[in-house]
């Protein structure tokens, strides 16, 4: 499986995947026009790795998620979830502001409907 980037933009978030580590990190805001269209071809690549592979690290650092974005999130922890349910090996490492009470409660939310391993992390904590 080949490592991938895509790049940042106004509204979509830097996401990147390392092979070598079997990382999958979201960094950024995500609000696209389409969120669908963004989170596509992501939903694509889960599904082919995790068919290969037993294990993925997934690393959120997002500031901001819109509606639209969140129903597309709530579609890769479903995926995920599901995956892990079936005795794959993944982790979910969330990154939070702790001066930004919003990302860590998006955090909380999601965590609550899945049962994949769960890491808050302050970002304060990695400096």
């Amino acid at each position: 499986m080949n490592d991938f980037i895509t790049q940042n933009t106004k509204s979509t978030p830097y996401v990147e995947f390392i092979n070598e580590q079997k990382r999958l990190i979201f960094k950024g805001e995500s609000y696209p026009e389409n969120a669908y269209n963004f989170y596509e071809p992501i939903y694509k690549f889960i599904d082919e790795y995790l068919s290969d592979f037993n294990e993925l690290i997934i690393e959120f650092q997002l500031s901001y998620i819109n509606t639209s974005s969140i129903k597309c999130l709530i579609i890769l922890f479903d995926k995920l979830n599901e995956n892990y349910q079936s005795g794959k090996k993944i982790t979910i490492n969330w990154y939070y502001d702790e001066d930004n009470g919003f990302d860590y409660d998006m955090g909380q939310d999601f965590s609550m409907d899945i049962d994949i391993p769960f890491n808050f992390i302050s970002i304060s904590d990695e400096e």
